[in-house]
């Protein structure tokens, strides 16, 4: 936290307004929780950063201050506020469409999710026309000011979706969504991949995320991004290792997928060390399509073995 740049958002804002007369307070706001065993952080969250040598003497080398009192007056103003995780937030909101759509797959309830997340940006786009808080309040507000509501109208169709799914084509919307436009999809389509197991990927790949913004809600997911990290990459080394056993086959896809789950479901511990997803061959499966999402590695070219 000290070391990051909202301190020194904070410290040009009070430079700015520290002589115009103004009373104020700075307040950071940071994702997760602060560390009850870090005395620096603690004593900076509370305003208390200036009685604190140790806290003073990093927050000067960090804004590269010198003049003590001045940097006292900063860190006497200086308040730091935890916030809920992101994805502890989308966990919530998605278990609460999965409350309202029953018997939906999370595919279906993820797509819809993000066909909301994409209206609300869309409403926030641009500046509010002028004496707008004026203008919510009459019968007819122009249009300028209906596109920026989220209104039950607005969102009406995705509450039918998840109330009335045998009404609306809801696989069109998730494979919109989520399905082919992925760079998972496109990737196992150039290995020659069946449909079948683009459906497993993107499922397996939807029940790992799922599995993870779960745990995340209940704050059993390791901060250490480096735990992670390390599963990321025994995935990926196993993948590519899989793959150019399968470079001759003439759908590489289907053998890869195949090769990995056996291997997977045979040997998760190997792995998944934390473990992170309860070593499960088929969450696993699930977070090497992810891997493979974020273009990390692919599923074979079945031009090549052509």
């Amino acid at each position: 936290m000290i070391s990051k740049k909202p301190l020194k958002s904070l410290w040009r804002t009070h430079t700015t307004v520290r002589r115009t007369g103004q009373v104020y307070q700075l307040t950071a706001g940071v994702e997760g929780y602060l560390d009850p065993a870090d005395a620096l952080v603690i004593a900076l969250s509370r305003g208390q950063g200036g009685d604190h040598e140790p806290c003073r003497k990093r927050v000067a080398a960090h804004l590269r201050v010198t003049d003590n009192d001045q940097l006292s007056e900063f860190l006497g103003l200086v308040r730091v506020r935890s916030f809920v995780r992101r994805e502890s937030i989308e966990a919530h909101n998605t278990r609460v469409l999965a409350d309202l759509g029953p018997g939906l797959p999370m595919a279906t309830i993820d797509a819809l999710y993000t066909e909301l997340l994409r209206r609300t940006r869309e409403a926030m786009q641009g500046r509010p026309v002028a004496r707008w808080t004026e203008l919510l309040a009459v019968d007819d507000p122009p249009a300028a000011v209906l596109n920026k509501r989220v209104s039950a109208e607005v969102i009406a169709d995705v509450r039918q979706r998840l109330t009335r799914p045998d009404h609306v084509l809801l696989q069109d919307l998730s494979q919109q969504l989520t399905g082919s436009e992925t760079s998972l999809v496109r990737k196992l389509r150039q290995g020659a991949a069946s449909k079948g197991v683009i459906q497993d990927a993107q499922m397996m790949r939807a029940n790992a995320d799922h599995h993870r913004l779960r745990e995340a809600a209940l704050g059993t997911w390791p901060d250490d991004p480096a735990v992670e990290a390390d599963l990321d990459q025994r995935l990926l080394f196993l993948a590519r290792r899989v793959g150019r056993t399968h470079e001759e086959n003439s759908r590489p896809a289907n053998a890869i997928f195949a090769a990995l789950q056996v291997e997977l479901q045979n040997n998760p511990g190997a792995y998944d060390r934390a473990p992170l997803y309860a070593q499960d061959g088929v969450l696993l499966m699930g977070r090497a399509c992810a891997v493979s999402d974020e273009c990390r590695f692919d599923w074979g070219d079945a031009r090549d073995a052509s």
